[in-house]
């Protein structure tokens, strides 16, 4: 009786905490999330997975995301109050997973169980990802659930249907991210490694059920969009010194709102009693420092709250809990330790750049918003805009519309950039010449709400045509919100 209670009160303070953060940020989603819901809704609509009609661009990343939200909206369920179901629903899966961990990890206790689940369900790096409009939470979900599946079978020799579901998760995991295929290669070496000192072939049962999910997935992809990796890739990603030493300076940043969740797991890695007690479980720490070696290589992120640390989150949790109960004897010791570092991540929620003040600032997706209703209720439908906000302008828009930064667009996603890696993630690359060849009706610098000057690449490119203020020039709109936008338009009788 006495477990049930602590394990409900644990998932109340979690589950309290979540809701009551996402309500604090509420009207706040990413702007991004708007490019997922625009092909969801294509999807839904018999267009296939595409941005505009007829233009096969795989801007996006989360194609497990977008079907269900597209079979949501085939159903009649509205996109965007379907993502935030979606997104609660797996953040409660995540929590939950945590407060069992015990049951499958046979080498921790409840009270590792209880304390990961604190750790994690009060951090600001997890809490806002459930009303973001994103797949975070689904892919943290899959992601826990493969790692702690895994482990709790990996000893099962010759149980051919709890190595198939294994391949099933992490196929799941790898439809709903690409770095899902990170996780999946991590356990099959491990996998591998031990069917062949045990003499088994545990592992072909792994590879057989991930390979009839993602193999026709990603042929499909490939014949679909004709290139091996998504187009968000190519606008996103380099190689250069530039880029790993933006991942570092993410990593750092990220150190600060999880400082007494990494102190304790890094304490753990060097303390020999910690080795000897959990050295079975080595594959927690080895996909945790290799999944942020990955987050260094691509250069980190450009959005909130520390979206790329999100998936690996519970497993460094775990790791924190296993050494702080290790450290601390006394469970009333441990558990004074472990509402400090919740007071912490509390403080964290209301005070750190990025997970306060880079929220609180994003008015992006809700400017969008409106910007997109009026394009919608004041141009043809046959209007072309080109702007650098590629989800709220034109999910709302219905236009036609070329993405300025490229994760929407093919020819700027592969255009060669020299000091690529300077600049924010996914914000760097662009064309001048080659928007102003498509002859949009609108242009709008800047972010959802425009900009007189320019702001990105292909704004500034654009700027410096003579062409572009001879055939275009800037308008300026009262919203009814009281806001301005200000977006530059094609004059009449330009050829």
């Amino acid at each position: 009786m006495k477990e049930k209670l602590l394990l409900f009160i644990t998932l109340l303070i979690c589950l309290s905490v979540i809701v009551i953060h996402n309500i604090a940020i509420h009207p706040w989603m990413l702007d991004d999330a708007f490019i997922s819901f625009r092909y969801a809704e294509n999807f839904s609509q018999g267009h296939g997975f595409v941005y505009n009609l007829g233009e096969r661009v795989e801007g996006y990343t989360n194609f497990l995301w977008v079907l269900l939200l597209g079979l949501g909206n085939i159903v009649g369920i509205n996109i965007i109050v379907f993502s935030k179901i979606l997104g609660f629903l797996f953040s409660i899966g995540c929590v939950l997973l945590l407060i069992n961990s015990h049951k499958f990890i046979k080498d921790i206790d409840r009270n590792v169980s209880v304390i990961s689940a604190l750790l994690f369900g009060t951090c600001g790096i997890f809490t806002p990802w459930a009303s973001s409009g994103m797949e975070v939470t689904m892919f943290t979900f899959f992601v826990l659930l493969s790692v702690l599946f895994y482990i709790s079978i990996k000893n099962s020799k010759g149980d051919k249907y709890k190595f198939c579901s294994i391949g099933i998760i992490c196929a799941l995991s790898a439809l709903t991210r690409p770095e899902g295929l990170l996780i999946f290669a991590i356990i099959l070496i491990d996998l591998l490694i031990a069917s062949i000192k045990n003499k088994n072939k545990d592992f072909l049962y792994m590879i057989a059920s991930f390979l009839a999910i993602y193999l026709p997935y990603y042929i499909w992809r490939y014949m679909y969009y004709g290139y091996l990796f998504p187009n968000t890739l190519y606008a996103k990603v380099g190689i250069s010194i530039a880029q790993l030493s933006r991942g570092i300076a993410y990593l750092l940043r990220f150190a600060i709102p999880s400082l007494f969740i990494l102190i304790p797991a890094l304490i753990a890695l060097l303390t020999k009693r910690w080795i000897r007690k959990y050295n079975r479980l080595y594959l927690l720490p080895l996909i945790a420092i290799l999944y942020v070696l990955y987050i260094i290589a691509v250069g980190g992120d450009s959005m909130p709250a520390f979206r790329f640390f999100t998936p690996i989150l519970p497993l460094m949790c775990i790791i924190s809990a296993m050494s702080i109960s290790l450290l601390f004897k006394s469970k009333q010791v441990s558990m004074l330790v472990v509402a400090l570092i919740v007071f912490y991540n509390l403080i964290q929620l209301r005070i750190d750049r990025e997970i306060y003040r880079h929220i609180a600032n994003d008015k992006v997706a809700l400017y969008g918003r409106e910007v997109g209703i009026w394009l919608k209720n004041n141009t043809p439908n046959n209007t072309v805009i080109a702007t650098n906000t590629a989800g709220s302008i034109p999910y709302y828009s219905k236009l036609k519309t070329i993405d300025m930064l490229g994760l929407n667009d093919e020819h700027i996603a592969h255009r060669d950039i020299r000091s690529f890696g300077k600049g924010g993630a996914g914000h760097e690359k662009g064309d001048g010449v080659y928007v102003l060849s498509k002859k949009p009706d609108y242009i709008q610098f800047g972010s959802s709400l425009g900009s007189k000057e320019p702001v990105f690449l292909s704004d500034r490119e654009l700027y410096r045509i003579s062409e572009f203020h001879d055939q275009y020039e800037l308008k300026v709109y009262n919203l009814d919100s009281g806001h301005e936008l200000l977006i530059y338009k094609r004059k009449e009788n330009i050829e």
